[in-house]
């Protein structure tokens, strides 16, 4: 509604322009939403932007505006001045009306942008023969969700999890692993069954526990690497095999938290493997390449230690190897020249900020992020920890990671006992759906509606509250329009397409159901998935008022009832679209 609007504006804001001599552009189309309902459906700021260059008080240009506005438009119900120096516009109930009519059944249309562009996204980036804890919650489910929303505006999204796939951490595995693989090859027996992740994590854990206190077994690894990277053709077998061991459990947690991330988006570490000494050579003839203490690095001059000594981006270690700066360096090339990148987006905690900052730099130094005369945009989307109620990151007793797996479970048999305390009349079946779709969506929901920049703190009774900001309460808001329809018999082909009347109650439902495309544009804008919660909650809270002052199915008139189902209908497909962006499920009963 609010493009609808500036389009509408900027017709009358041209023609002001051109009568006082002035140029024209369109950011002094500056349309905001007032704080409160009385003060208007949008304001327009331009006068304040106008003051300085036509010489007069904001008011008095806002007076002229809103006159020329109100000559001959059909569009606006009132154009109103208030200090010091706000248009403020109150929509027609027809206009409202019209404009849900276009959106009717157009839930996912209505969102699309018309500037296609190809957008790269790295998130989750899990490490091979480790389990997933809840440290990997947050980039996996925000970058799953800023994908759907880009792929929701028509971008073309490519997805990659950077695994880490290669290295020493690798070779540790091996050197345990290996022999035990030979062992079950003997014995005939299924390797996914002998080698479950929790087996490999362990083996990895007890192999850098070695390393740590002995020499000797960490130049066996050290040796094990060498020959790996070497092609070693048995190595290279066992190495596949423990991947795909490793991800055979990740997929089974993406699978129970709807992430839509697939083996064909596995861009590990190992991938870049061959491209690792081209990428240093082409640093090379850049005659940016300098050997400090045996090493290759880069120094840009932004970069400083704490002490304000040059800090370098190590690209080739004194020991011939390479680096995690070497594989994003490489990444970052096959992203921008054989994906064609527009866009590219990095989903990691904030600790890696330094790393991605020096990377941007240095790409764009280099000129790699340059294609076809454009510039590929470069963002670090970074986030806060999870903390426990005690304040601290969320921990086992123990003091160790929280395993994803254990907490998810914990969500959904909590989510079940609430299920049966609040509908014990569901079948067995409808309780477990139910109480899948509403604890994994609670703690996804949890987390996506903080600014992710914050720590939050996880509290299972907080997320699977049916009061206040969570999603059982969008999904109970959604079940309530099932169940109003499935109460009213209500054939769905024959509600209208937009209200037929509207109190005030009814028009701020509608003008809020108007308000999802502004909001989609703006998390694709700011990659913060949090505006589309709030926006649902809003949605939801201006609802249950609904619900509670506008009779739907007893209403006064036939007329009355099929304007309020018709909203009824916008809010359950904008609830469940919304959610959907989400990763989060709407269920029809709760």
């Amino acid at each position: 509604m609010r493009q609808i609007v500036i389009d509408h504006i900027s017709e009358y804001l041209q023609e002001f322009c051109r009568e006082c001599g002035i140029e024209y552009s369109a950011p002094l189309v500056d349309v905001q939403r007032p704080p409160r309902s009385e003060m208007g459906d949008f304001s327009l700021a331009s006068p304040m932007r106008l003051a300085k260059q036509l010489k007069k008080p904001p008011l008095e240009i806002a007076k002229s505006i809103a006159e020329k506005i109100r000559s001959g438009n059909k569009f606006f119900e009132k154009v109103e001045t208030a200090p010091p120096g706000f248009v403020n516009f109150f929509l027609k109930n027809d206009t409202i009306s019209d404009a849900l009519g276009e959106v009717f059944g157009k839930t996912h249309e209505c969102v699309k942008s018309h500037n296609p562009s190809t957008v790269v996204i790295d998130y989750s980036s899990v490490n091979i023969a480790k389990q997933m804890h809840v440290g990997h919650l947050r980039s996996t489910i925000i970058g799953d969700v800023l994908a759907r929303v880009l792929e929701a505006r028509g971008k073309t999204v490519i997805r990659q999890n950077h695994l880490g796939d290669w290295g020493l951490p690798i070779a540790m595995v091996l050197w345990k692993v290996s022999p035990v693989l030979r062992e079950i090859e003997k014995s005939g027996k299924d390797a996914s069954a002998e080698l479950p992740l929790e087996k490999l994590e362990g083996y990895y854990r007890a192999s850098a526990k070695e390393c740590s206190e002995s020499k000797s077994a960490a130049e066996e690894v050290h040796k094990i690497l060498i020959k790996l990277q070497n092609g070693d053709s048995v190595l290279l077998a066992d190495w596949k095999t423990i991947t795909r061991l490793s991800m055979h459990e990740v997929y089974r947690m993406y699978k129970i938290l709807d992430v839509k991330l697939y083996e064909e988006n596995e861009r590990g570490e190992s991938f870049y493997r061959d491209m690792l000494a081209e990428t240093v050579a082409k640093i090379s003839e850049s005659g940016k390449l300098v050997e400090s203490q045996g090493a290759k690095c880069v120094f840009l001059s932004q970069f400083k230690t704490k002490d304000g000594d040059p800090l370098p981006i190590i690209v080739q270690k004194s020991d011939g190897g390479y680096n995690y700066d070497t594989f994003d360096l490489a990444a970052l090339r096959y992203r921008i020249d054989l994906l064609h990148a527009d866009r590219i987006i990095y989903v990691t905690d904030s600790r890696q900020a330094l790393h991605f900052s020096q990377l941007f730099a240095l790409g764009k130094e280099l000129k790699w992020t340059e294609r076809s005369g454009k510039e590929a945009i470069l963002e670090h989307v970074t986030f806060g920890s999870v903390l426990g109620e005690d304040g601290k990151p969320l921990k086992t007793r123990s003091g160790e990671n929280i395993k994803l797996s254990d907490l998810l479970q914990e969500a959904i048999d909590k989510a079940h006992s609430v299920v049966n305390e609040k509908n014990p009349d569901l079948s067995s079946e409808k309780k477990l759906a139910v109480a899948m779709s509403v604890g994994i969506g609670a703690v996804k929901y949890a987390d996506l509606s903080q600014n992710r920049n914050n720590d939050y703190i996880f509290s299972f009774d907080r997320m699977l509250s049916l009061n206040g900001n969570t999603a059982p309460y969008l999904q109970y808001a959604h079940a309530r329009v099932c169940s109003i329809f499935r109460k009213g018999s209500v054939i769905e082909s024959q509600i209208p397409q937009k209200p037929l009347e509207m109190n005030e109650t009814e028009r701020l439902l509608a003008l809020k159901i108007l308000q999802l495309p502004e909001i989609v544009s703006l998390v694709e804008t700011e990659l913060r998935p949090h505006y589309l919660c709030t926006y649902l909650f809003e949605l939801a809270s201006t609802f249950a008022v609904f619900y509670d002052e506008c009779p739907i199915l007893t209403a006064a008139t036939e007329n009355q009832k099929l304007s309020r189902i018709s909203l009824c209908k916008q809010v359950r497909d904008v609830i469940s679209f919304g959610l959907s962006l989400l990763g989060i499920e709407s269920p029809q009963e709760m």
